[in-house]
């Protein structure tokens, strides 16, 4: 079997992380890497293997040894990777968020659709945890009935603060509840089944004072009515003591519950210290599973001509979602 040969945009923690996922796929070949910076491009060439490398998107989609591309930019620059690859007729994967307004999620989604025989998808990885996986199968299966309330809480160690506001100041980072919160309102959408209507938020900069000065905040929560009757409660945040994520699903019949607490592993330590259990350190040391596992899975939807559950048009709707928390919390703070 032919293997699928790819190209990477982008080769920065996202770009390398995936670009070692599909080296150790049996069914996948990295073949071409870009960025903007020759440098950094000679560096991962090097590193990995890997025969080509570009400084232009643009030119690298004319190589015809590539069939599938991964987008792993900033979401500034999702779009015309996207529709440039698009436009080459090329398979796509394309790191989450889609875009970075809704007028460019829109243009990627008819340029999909118009790529006809092409497979595309968006980096939600979380859909592909074991544990967010198994409790979606649970909810399929009737096991807690009609779903009506999600809880999702994703924060990030107060040690991100410097960095983050320095990129906030650049024009680099968006506000925690489209950057971190896309995640959740993704799973939000995939558990309810549904879309929301009326959202309300709150929080503020209260450690690192200066994001206010963006319209930007170290804390959000936010409540949300969807159009069929259930309920998502978002809390984003970066001032914890870890990289901590954990979300319930409440039904009519039962509740499950993923990551109550963000072990790093299953060792438990009773010393003079008290009663210790490790924290994961960062979101790349949890999420590591799920990430080779949504790579896996778009490689196989290649080779397989299946069709991947996630769509383009998930990835505008979670952008709406996260676009209308932050308003509510731009709102809320006019009052």
């Amino acid at each position: 079997m032919e293997k699928v040969r790819f190209g990477v945009v982008g080769i920065g923690s996202m770009g390398r992380m995936h670009l070692a996922n599909l080296q150790r796929n049996p069914r996948a070949e990295v073949v071409a890497v870009c960025a903007r910076t020759e440098g950094k491009v000679k560096a991962a060439q090097e590193e990995f293997h890997v025969p080509y490398g570009y400084t232009s998107v643009e030119a690298m989609l004319e190589n015809p040894e590539i069939d599938a591309l991964v987008v792993a930019t900033g979401a500034d620059a999702h779009k015309e990777a996207c529709l440039a690859a698009c436009k080459a007729k090329k398979h796509i994967f394309c790191e989450k968020p889609l875009a970075k307004t809704i007028e460019d999620c829109e243009e990627i989604e008819k340029a999909v659709a118009g790529n006809v025989g092409k497979r595309f998808t968006v980096g939600f990885m979380r859909r592909f945890d074991p544990s967010y996986a198994e409790a979606k199968r649970k909810i399929r299966e009737g096991a807690i009935g009609k779903p009506i309330l999600f809880k999702g809480v994703s924060l990030d160690p107060a040690s991100v603060l410097p960095a983050h506001l320095e990129g906030v100041k650049k024009g680099v980072y968006v506000p925690w509840f489209i950057e971190m919160g896309s995640h959740d309102t993704d799973l939000a959408r995939w558990f309810l089944e549904g879309d929301p209507v009326d959202c309300f938020a709150s929080g503020d900069a209260y450690v690192c004072t200066e994001l206010a000065d963006y319209n930007d905040y170290d804390n959000g929560f936010s409540l949300t009515r969807f159009d069929n009757n259930t309920t998502a409660y978002i809390q984003v945040g970066r001032t914890a003591t870890c990289s901590h994520v954990e979300s319930e699903i409440v039904g009519t019949k039962g509740t499950l519950r993923v990551n109550s607490v963000p072990r790093k592993n299953y060792l438990s330590a009773f010393t003079g210290s008290g009663y210790v259990e490790e924290c994961q350190e960062s979101f790349l040391a949890r999420w590591g599973e799920a990430f080779a596992a949504e790579i896996d899975d778009f490689v196989d939807c290649v080779v397989t001509g299946r069709t991947p559950e996630t769509t383009a048009h998930d990835g505008t709707m979670s952008l709406k979602y996260c676009l209308k928390l932050h308003q509510a919390y731009l709102d809320g703070k006019k009052k």
